[in-house]
């Protein structure tokens, strides 16, 4: 590994690793780090390794002459991650059509470009009681490519981490090509004393999974969190004349000088889809309708969509819907600031299907930490063919302050947007916590909200789409689980938890350790409506930390709840929200 040197400056250093049992030696352990940097060599145990991706920091401690303004008694202490991967064998054989349990991550990639270079880490949670198999099937956008297939194992109770997926598992990128495409996860039940039959799928969902796509710099990442979505919700044509085709919708969506936005629409089944893709403004008005012909299995990326076809947009939507063919689908957004480079995934959601008269959407703030500037974006969709009254009520993380209420109304059709929402709807600043939306009776409202760090070049930002009951869990419920975060050199970590239902709780939250036997815990009591977000890892004295998995279980009281983790960049600040899965 390479370790970057000071400018104009040769430093003595000595080297170290931290705790975890399977690094065993860095070399050398003392030397001088030159300006140029300096090369080390890190010795592993792999013996006692599962497949999957581990990773270690190295530490230097830096000798400064003096005591000026980068030292700390003439040492400083610099660090970097250092990482490996025990891969599995792939071979290139199609899935076919998946099972209802199976989990699809509808955009994985390694792409490298000018100045850029793109990868997906993907995690894969065994939540189950049981050791169990997975089989994970990559079909790239290009079917030339070919379709390839692994199996993993992964113990009950741990998650597993697959960092640069397409290129360590795969092997798409080792000679300078790229790909992008689809991940398929399906469990896999063993046969009998042989090996694992593809197609002898188990009946219960026994994963959790998520990925993380982003931009590798010299200044850090910028990322976007992408969810693994259940086959079952792959939506198909109508059954017949009498009932409507389901349509899937995205919105915070723009194309303008600050922003533009790529849309996804990938097929899940195999089989062939005729799609249709409505643009709207934010009064309802359609500007677009495009139609769009998917092969089985296959994924379209469109690029600059709404500028490819002429379109200005400051705040739209999009539908997306299957007009003919036997395939299933989902679609999902990346709005890309064009300023700071920072991507964000939307993923589409079923219109007019599920309605509730209580919405929740955690983590809104106008916060100055003085390295951030934390606003938040709230937009409230109505789909319905009547106008609706809603009343939203914020409620402060982490205090007893009397909530604070406004009320609008949203027309029939309207994307109603709430822009810098904490100062321009409530006068409030310099405060972070949860806006609850309530209506008179139950609606299929869609709530979302984009949280981000304003800065001179543009925003980074993160997607939050509001929580409902639907979405929480109680005291009789599995814990709910949150994926992907760190605390490291590299990444910092908050996790929020809201009250959904307007009755107090008390959250056990577990970090779960992929080099540990020792599982560290704390209680959290919320009040009726209560938030809360916090550095759960350092808060816990745990430093260095990889691949950690949250869950939070209710153990006390009537209400429910829901999270997030919110995982930071050390260097951009970039953000990446990571919704709990139950």
């Amino acid at each position: 590994m390479h370790i970057p040197g000071f400018p104009g400056q040769t430093l003595p250093f000595t080297a170290q690793l931290d705790n975890k049992p399977w690094a065993k030696s860095v070399q050398p352990m003392m030397g001088v780090l030159p300006p140029e940097g300096v090369d080390l060599i890190v010795t592993v145990d792999i013996t006692d390794l599962p497949n999957g991706t581990f990773t270690t920091t190295v530490f230097l401690l830096v000798t400064f002459p003096g005591s000026g303004t980068i030292s700390n008694q003439g040492v400083t202490q610099v660090g970097a991650p250092v990482s490996i991967s025990l891969v599995t064998p792939v071979t290139p054989k199609a899935g076919g059509t998946p099972p209802q349990n199976a989990l699809i991550i509808g955009s994985v990639g390694h792409l490298d470009g000018i100045n850029s270079h793109w990868q997906s880490d993907v995690r894969v949670a065994n939540i189950s009681q049981t050791k169990a198999k997975y089989q994970l099937t990559f079909t790239p956008d290009d079917a030339a490519k070919g379709v390839k297939q692994t199996i993993i194992d992964v113990d009950p109770g741990v998650t597993t981490a697959l960092d640069d997926i397409i290129k360590t598992w795969y092997g798409i990128g080792a000679l300078g090509e790229t790909a992008n495409g689809v991940l398929e996860i399906r469990p896999v039940a063993s046969a009998g004393k042989g090996l694992p039959a593809n197609d002898d799928v188990s009946v219960t969902t026994t994963a959790v999974a998520s990925s993380r796509a982003y931009n590798v710099t010299s200044q850090g990442t910028l990322g976007q969190f992408i969810p693994a979505l259940p086959f079952s919700g792959f939506i198909g044509r109508a059954v017949d004349q009498a009932h409507a085709a389901t349509v899937l919708g995205l919105q915070q969506i723009a194309q303008n000088a600050d922003f533009r936005t790529n849309v996804g629409v990938l097929e899940a089944s195999g089989q062939p889809a005729s799609v249709l893709i409505s643009v709207f403004d934010s009064k309802g008005g359609k500007l677009l309708d495009f139609p769009l012909d998917l092969k089985g299995g296959e994924q379209r990326q469109l690029n600059s969509f709404l500028a490819q076809n002429k379109i200005s947009l400051n705040d739209g939507r999009i539908e997306v819907k299957v007009t003919s063919g036997e395939g299933k689908i989902s679609t999902y957004a990346s709005v890309v600031d064009n300023h700071s480079g920072d991507p964000l995934l939307v993923s589409g959601v079923p219109l007019g299907v599920n309605a509730f008269d209580h919405f929740v959407l955690p983590g809104a703030a106008d916060l100055n930490t003085g390295i951030a500037a934390w606003r938040t974006d709230m937009q409230i969709l109505n789909p319905t063919t009547t106008p609706q009254f809603v009343t939203l009520t914020f409620y402060p993380q982490n205090s007893n302050a009397v909530p604070q209420t406004t009320s609008l109304t949203v027309g029939a059709g309207e994307l109603k947007k709430l822009d810098n929402t904490l100062a321009s709807f409530f006068g409030l600043t310099n405060v972070g916590g949860a806006v609850h939306v309530t209506t008179a009776n139950a609606t299929p409202l869609v709530i979302t909200g984009r949280t981000y760090n304003l800065t001179s070049n543009g925003t980074f930002g993160q997607f939050i789409d509001a929580v409902t009951s639907a979405d929480a869990v109680g005291k009789s419920d599995r814990p709910l689980q949150i994926l992907q975060l760190e605390d490291s050199v590299r990444y910092r970590t908050n996790v929020g938890i809201a009250e959904v239902t307007g009755k107090p709780a008390t959250v056990q939250v577990q970090v779960i350790l992929p080099d540990s036997k020792i599982t560290p815990s704390t209680q959290i009591p919320l009040p009726a409506n209560g938030f809360v977000q916090l550095p759960v890892i350092q808060s816990l004295g745990l430093t260095n930390v990889y691949n950690a998995r949250v869950t939070l279980t209710v153990v006390d009281g009537d209400g429910k709840i829901s999270g997030y983790g919110s995982v930071i960049d050390q260097q951009t600040q970039d953000p990446t929200y990571v919704k709990a899965q139950k």
